[in-house]
Parts: structure tokens; C-alpha cells; sequence
């Protein structure tokens, strides 16, 4: 009898353990589950790339001269991260760059100070200067 006892009560423990409230709190805090948004395919940008001629790009009024800091802006994950936090999937706007969007339950943080910020740079040194690197970088590869 003291045996079946004891068994029965490191069941309930046991049990008690695998669905514990504070165990499943700390699951949720630590995972959060992301969807893919969308993706530009590495051969996708490539083919855009091809396609958009630089010159389709416009130089919205009031752009000034970019700085090596907004360049380096373009050139890096900052504008990826923004772009899937302010475009989401209204429109693509970066066809021409290989990139995955995700979203989760949290909100995005913007690395410019927000999307209009994000928007002013893209427009005025993003676009044209990232289509003409992406340009250079499949040039250089025909050739290898």
C-alpha cells in the first residue's frame, strides 16, 4: 500500500510539473513565432535588377547630398530592417535586393528615427545607389 502511495504521488508531481503555469510563462517568453512576410529570392533581386534601368529612379525634390553615414545606411542591414518594418506588404519596394521579411507579435523598431525618416532616405540615396551597386556586382560576375 505505502508503495502504491508513493507512486501515485510522484505521478501527480511529475504531472504537476509538465503543466505548470509558470513552465508555459517562460515558454512564451522565451520563443516568439515568426511568419515569412515575404522574400526576394537571390535570382529574383537578380532578374529586377537587370530590369529597372537606375534612370527610373527620381530624385524626389528637397533630396540633399548624402552622407557617408546614410550610404552605409543603404548599404547594410539598416534598410532591410526598416523596409520590412515600414513597407510590410503594401508594396515592394526593394525587388532588386535578396531579403526575407518576417513578422511576429511584436512591434517592429525602426533603425531610422521612423518610416518617414526611412522613406527620405531610401528615396533620396537608397534607390539609385543600391541598384548601381547591384548592377556592378552582377557585371563582375558574368565575367568570372
Amino acid at each position: 500500500m505505502l508503495k502504491m502511495l508513493t507512486c501515485l504521488i510522484i505521478a501527480i508531481v511529475w504531472h504537476l510539473g509538465d503543466s505548470s503555469p509558470m513552465i508555459e510563462n517562460d515558454r512564451k517568453v522565451r520563443y516568439e513565432e515568426y511568419i515569412i512576410e515575404h522574400e526576394i529570392s537571390a535570382t529574383q533581386a537578380k532578374n529586377s535588377a537587370l530590369t529597372i534601368a537606375v534612370s527610373s529612379f527620381r530624385i524626389p525634390p528637397g533630396c540633399q547630398n548624402c552622407t557617408d553615414q546614410e550610404l552605409r545606411y543603404c548599404t547594410g542591414s539598416d534598410l532591410i530592417n526598416d523596409h520590412c518594418c515600414c513597407d510590410k506588404r503594401f508594396s515592394e519596394s526593394l525587388p532588386f535586393i535578396p531579403h526575407t521579411c518576417y513578422s511576429g507579435t511584436t512591434l517592429c523598431r525602426t533603425i531610422a528615427a521612423d518610416c518617414e525618416e526611412y522613406y527620405r532616405i531610401k528615396s533620396c540615396c537608397c534607390d539609385r545607389y543600391v541598384l548601381k551597386l547591384e548592377a556592378e556586382i552582377d557585371e563582375r560576375q558574368q565575367f568570372l
